[in-house]
């Protein structure tokens, strides 16, 4: 498995990057995690439209899936190019309803509803997902091959669920919204201490966190 990192702050990007995407390579295959604002144009510049195999969605805020909406012109246009026949798979929580509708009613796109303990092979890899504290459904996402394990949080309070899940990841994604002296009493992200306290207590091998507020020092969340 290879991951490349296409946006990585929330929950808005700073000037010139994106929001949440990552692009998780194997076998050949391309799954896309997350497409959030500003994230399309920085992954076209890696893989073709019609090179996305699977496109899987933690949860349906903006800065996770707001390019999302501009994918489908780009689903259309691959479409009457001959450059894409099929549908493009979907994986995707069925709320909101309104983000839900806009997706799963295109053409281009063939949604799957992901639910808390549902498992799926995807591109020749064994998919585990998890339902995660958030203001809106949100899933953690393990995926597994080859004796090696890569685990996303999504967005997430902090939790008993998340360490277990991700019991001695190879590489562990993981978000990290706020510094600890902004956190707030049930604000629905972790801080970056909880974060590096989550993937100890898990056993990760590697801790790559993401979800940076982009008015923060990332050497303020490093420490």
């Amino acid at each position: 498995m290879k991951l490349t990192c296409i946006g990585r702050y929330g929950p808005y990007p700073r000037a010139g990057a994106g929001c949440s995407c990552y692009l998780l390579s194997h076998g050949g295959k391309n799954i896309v995690i997350d497409l959030g604002c500003g994230t399309l144009s920085k992954l076209l510049g890696l893989i073709g439209t019609a090179d996305i195999d699977v496109l899987v969605l933690s949860h349906l805020h903006a800065d996770h899936m707001g390019d999302v909406l501009t994918l489908r012109y780009a689903l259309d246009a691959s479409k009457k190019m001959g450059r894409r026949v099929s549908p493009l798979p979907v994986y995707l929580p069925a709320e909101p309803q309104a983000e839900y509708g806009l997706i799963c009613s295109h053409g281009m796109m063939d949604a799957h509803i992901i639910e808390d303990g549902m498992t799926a092979g995807i591109c020749g890899l064994d998919v585990r997902f998890a339902l995660m504290p958030h203001a809106v459904p949100s899933y953690a996402m393990r995926f597994e091959a080859d004796g090696r394990a890569f685990v996303y949080s999504g967005d997430t309070r902090e939790n008993d669920r998340l360490a277990p899940f991700a019991d001695k990841a190879d590489l562990m994604l993981m978000e990290a919204a706020f510094l600890s002296r902004d956190k707030t009493p049930g604000a629905p992200h972790v801080d970056a201490e909880e974060a590096g306290a989550i993937a100890r207590d898990a056993g990760a091998k590697r801790l790559l966190i993401t979800h940076l507020f982009p008015e923060y020092h990332e050497t303020d969340i490093l420490d």
